[in-house]
């Protein structure tokens, strides 16, 4: 340890023969030469931040500021402009002269291996800086230094009575999360400085602020990017990046599209003439159709997702397919990839984004360029292929999601907020899926809440956090926390008749404003979500008016809820609509047995088998799983029990093979089904 010191004290006696400041050249960096070699970018659409940063700074006491934000709003780059107008002149007399550096925590850190050392070197700092007189402080992720389970120790001691006495200014920058939970309750720290938020920017705003960066990627990857491109670079960032706020998550998708763009023009062509020799070799030596697919499946992985998404048609081959048609496929596939990889392409554009964010997130290509005029003028129509014998509930539905899309609505309020009536399996859940697919290009784009989990006062907290000193009050509330993970959802809460009345006072908020807090301040927006209630309640009246043909009229379906005595008159009067679902009859089992038993026919074509049942065999089956009390929540399991058991059952002892095609009918004497291949 004694050794360790000795050599330090030996560096920092040698640069202190060429400079005033050792601490700050060791353990700092100057911000002001960064700007000055155009390490920096430029940015703009920040004019209010900066102003009140200057004038926090030109405070005679307290000259500190935090800056607080969500992870990518751009709080760095807000000191790192700052420091281009430091270089500019563009300050007041008070900050004519003064100096910025960024204090370097990994240099800090770095072969520290005694107690005490970081401290040391802390000072050491604190001191240069109190030398120069007008030196500004930059702390990145300021929190760190007063997290004591962290690699710092709690060094921030040292900084409260330099900032008590105000001898150095510090700017610092953390999450709104790490200033709740540490340096908020550092009282005696906290008190010194001045918070200063910084919000995520505006759409039209971000598309300025890429502009103005834009130039130093250009440069960097050597590619152009089309102007009309950004705004939906923006909207896909905005979409599809979780856990990422504007502008850094669309800076950050547009920086990958243009790798991908350069990649492609450097590396594709070379890459699928390698593969088509060894694909070449394997024809030659006769190989076995999973050896073609295992190495067709390597050039899906080596090529860039921005090639594939070019493709005309996402293939889908499988180890089921003849060995011929597979050659084919792959043949046509090769040639149409070749074709795209020799196209020069000098800029970027939205279908090169769109490629990217598919491959990131999984969702397929053509779901996400897909246009949302078209999906929402046919939406009606789209959501009948899944849900049967409901086209009131949808048609009103549809309405209310295509006037909240042109402008017409309140701003800030959900794109809709619907209560769900009818008995149970007449497809209410089945709905929420189905919009949350047709919205939001994804099925697992809902998010579901079983409220006879809520039934308690206690449990009901967990929605919005538990209250401090509980267990679970740092966790936060349960729907915030979902909708800022997924900001375009639809949200079901099932079975709202169960939950605790304390929870319909978190639903007033949402459904007027469109946000929520929970108890630790965290904000849950819900203006891009679809709110859905759903329950059973007054199923038997609602049966009764489809019994007679009539749609059961809003007056008498608000008589119904307020009867029931479980929901207050402003809850009810906030609810976008009430839609009731008419029970199903056996004419839409049938429709119902028909659009479940596609998946069945699916996995058995990929195996090269076809399936044919009669009109017959589909009637019995569907009736089978119907009841007047359950709806058709029990054909699923009939076509897993009569159909898909059996099946692969003769699959398994190869009795039904690639090729063959299995006919199912009804024999009425033995009232069972028929099987003949």
């Amino acid at each position: 340890d004694t050794a360790v010191k000795n050599t330090e004290q030996q560096v920092f006696s040698g640069l202190q023969q060429d400079s005033a400041t050792p601490a700050l050249d060791a353990y700092c960096v100057d911000k002001i030469e960064q700007a000055g070699s155009g390490k920096l970018d430029r940015i703009i659409g920040r004019d209010r931040e900066q102003r009140m940063l200057v004038e926090i700074l030109c405070r005679r006491t307290k000259p500190n500021v935090i800056i607080v934000g969500e992870p990518g709003v751009g709080k760095t780059a807000l000191v790192e402009g700052f420091a281009m107008q430091m270089l500019a002149g563009n300050m007041p007399a008070l900050l004519q002269n003064a100096v910025l550096y960024e204090l370097d925590t990994g240099a800090l850190m770095a072969g520290a291996s005694y107690k005490g050392e970081v401290e040391d070197r802390l000072k050491k700092v604190i001191n240069d800086c109190k030398k120069l007189g007008k030196a500004i402080l930059f702390i990145d992720e300021i929190h760190a230094l007063l997290d004591s389970k962290g690699s710092y120790g709690n060094v921030a001691n040292l900084l409260k009575p330099e900032l008590a006495r105000g001898e150095i200014t510090v700017i610092g920058s953390t999450t709104e999360e790490e200033y709740r939970k540490i340096i908020e309750p550092e009282r005696a720290f906290n008190r010194r400085f001045e918070v200063l938020k910084v919000e995520e920017p505006a759409d039209t705003a971000c598309v300025k602020m890429i502009e103005e960066v834009l130039p130093g990627y250009c440069d960097h990857h050597q590619v152009k990017v089309d102007p009309a491109a950004l705004p939906d670079c923006v909207k896909l960032a905005k979409r599809y990046s979780k856990g990422k706020k504007l502008p850094d998550s669309a800076i950050d998708l547009l920086d990958r599209t243009m790798a991908s763009v350069r990649m492609l023009g450097e590396m594709s062509q070379t890459e699928l003439q390698r593969w088509k020799e060894t694909y070449d070799q394997l024809l030659e030596s006769k190989a076995e159709t999973d050896e073609l697919l295992w190495h067709y499946r390597t050039l899906e992985d080596k090529l860039s997702p921005i090639l594939w998404g070019s493709l005309k048609e996402q293939p889908e081959l499988d180890d089921a397919m003849a060995l011929e048609e597979l050659q084919q496929r792959i043949d046509s596939i090769f040639k149409e990839l070749e074709e795209y990889a020799a196209i020069e392409r000098e800029q970027v554009s939205s279908l090169e984004l769109a490629a990217v964010m598919a491959a990131k997130t999984g969702i397929p290509i053509g779901k996400i360029q897909a246009g949302e005029k078209e999906k929402l003028l046919n939406m009606e129509e789209l959501l009948m292929k899944r849900v049967v014998g409901q086209n009131h509930a949808l048609k009103t539905i549809s309405d209310a999601i295509i006037e909240n899309r042109s402008g017409l609505n309140k701003p800030g309020q959900p794109i809709g907020s619907f209560f769900l009536l009818g008995p149970t399996g007449t497809g209410k859940t089945e709905l929420a899926k189905s919009i949350a697919e047709l919205l939001f290009n994804d099925e697992k784009a809902m998010i579901r809440f079983d409220m006879s989990e809520f039934k308690e006062e206690h449990s009901a907290a967990l929605l919005y956090g538990a209250p401090p000193g509980y267990v679970g009050y740092e966790e936060g509330g349960m729907l915030v926390n979902k909708i800022r993970q997924q900001p375009y959802a639809v949200v079901l809460f099932d079975e709202i008749e169960k939950a605790h009345g304390s929870v319909f006072d978190v639903f007033l908020q949402i459904m007027d404003e469109g946000k929520i807090h929970d108890k630790l301040g965290k904000e849950g927006d819900f203006s891009n979500a679809l709110i859905l209630f759903t329950s059973n309640i007054g199923s038997e009246e609602i049966v009764q008016y489809f019994e007679r043909k009539e749609i059961p009229p809003s007056k008498d379906l608000l008589r119904i809820m307020n009867e029931s005595g479980r929901f207050r008159p402003e809850f009810l009067a906030r609810i976008t609509e009430i839609i009731p679902f008419s029970p199903i009859t056996e004419e839409m089992a049938v429709n119902i047995f028909n659009i479940q038993l596609k998946a069945l026919r699916h996995s058995l074509e990929r195996l090269g088998m076809q399936l044919e049942i009669s009109e017959e065999a589909v009637k019995n089956l569907a009736l089978n799983g119907f009841s007047s009390k359950y709806g058709a929540r029990q054909i699923s399991g009939v076509i897993r029990s009569q159909l898909a058991r059996p099946i692969s059952r003769l699959i398994v002892r190869e009795e039904l093979q690639h090729g063959q095609k299995l006919s199912i009918g009804w024999d009425t004497e033995k009232q069972e089904l028929t099987w003949d291949m």
